[in-house]
């Protein structure tokens, strides 16, 4: 069962500027620096990045999910433009004067803040960062009436609690998780996603359908359905960009060790975890516990 979203890997021109703008704008606070190790590289098929620099942030209060920046991207980077990580989803006290805020130094404003049901209890907001990372910025008013129950953040900027990505089969996706983890899956609904409408010149009033994985912990995962025109990974080296890892925490059971592993980390025997690629073609990092 999955747990709980520890590490997200990003890619950044400068990563020690953008690691600066968390720091100053969203009270991150620096965490560790290296380099990617060529097994990394290599196991998501990014050997460009093997030696490249990195800075990790963490956020100011709640459960230490860390961004890390990794020298890297492109200029041509547009978010939701093909399958695979897209968003990260941040806990926030007060999306509307965070906007306001982040407006300020530089992200670009996409929609919001909006309540996104008619329930009016989980408003959020969509903009683009210094790394051309796609972030949402949520506030949930009742965490009790909510799927994921997350707790409301002590700071004003909180943790990541949801990481979205984009498939061109959702089915396939659900049925990944369904046969290997024993976590809970909603159903495939419709829903209003005016980033992912925008990305594809589609109307605003267009319905996508996603799927959220829940874990066992207050995290969760959302997978969106995207057009047949998103592109496959990986893109031309020109074009990459964004998020490129995820990683999470998980309890084996019986069926984790039939995981489908890109590549497998071990402890004299014992398994620790690894890397598989999702079926869309989404790599995810799992350390077992």
């Amino acid at each position: 069962m999955l747990k709980s979203i520890l590490l997200i890997w990003a890619l950044a021109v400068e990563p020690e500027a953008v690691a600066a703008v968390y720091a100053h704008e969203l009270d991150y606070v620096l965490g560790e620096s290296g380099v990617v190790a060529p097994a990394l590289a290599h196991a998501l098929k990014r050997p460009e990045l093997a030696g490249r620099r990195y800075q990790t942030v963490y956020p100011p209060t709640g459960p230490q999910v860390g961004i890390r920046w990794v020298e890297g991207g492109a200029p041509a980077h547009r978010p939701m433009r093909r399958v695979g990580w897209s968003a990260i989803e941040l806990l926030v006290a007060d999306p509307d004067s965070l906007v306001d805020q982040l407006t300020a130094a530089g992200f670009e404003h996409l929609h919001g803040p909006a309540y996104l049901t008619d329930q009016n209890n989980i408003r959020a907001a969509q903009l683009i960062g210094p790394a051309h990372e796609l972030l949402y910025v949520t506030h949930i008013e009742d965490p009790s009436r909510s799927l994921l129950q997350v707790a409301r953040p002590s700071s004003p900027v909180g943790h990541p609690f949801i990481m979205v990505a984009g498939s061109r089969n959702l089915e396939a996706t659900q049925a990944f998780f369904e046969r290997y983890f024993a976590n809970t899956l909603t159903n495939r609904i419709p829903f209003r996603i005016d980033v992912l409408s925008d990305a594809y010149d589609l109307p605003g009033a267009t319905l996508h359908e996603l799927a959220l994985v829940k874990f066992a912990e207050p995290f969760g995962l959302e997978f969106d359905q995207y057009p047949a025109q998103a592109k496959a990974q990986p893109l031309p080296l020109e074009e990459r960009g964004g998020i490129i890892l995820v990683t999470v925490s998980a309890e084996p059971g019986p069926k984790t060790g039939e995981l489908p592993w890109a590549v497998s980390y071990d402890d004299d025997g014992e398994p620790r975890g690894g890397i598989v690629i999702l079926p869309s073609g989404t790599p995810l990092e799992v350390r077992f516990e």
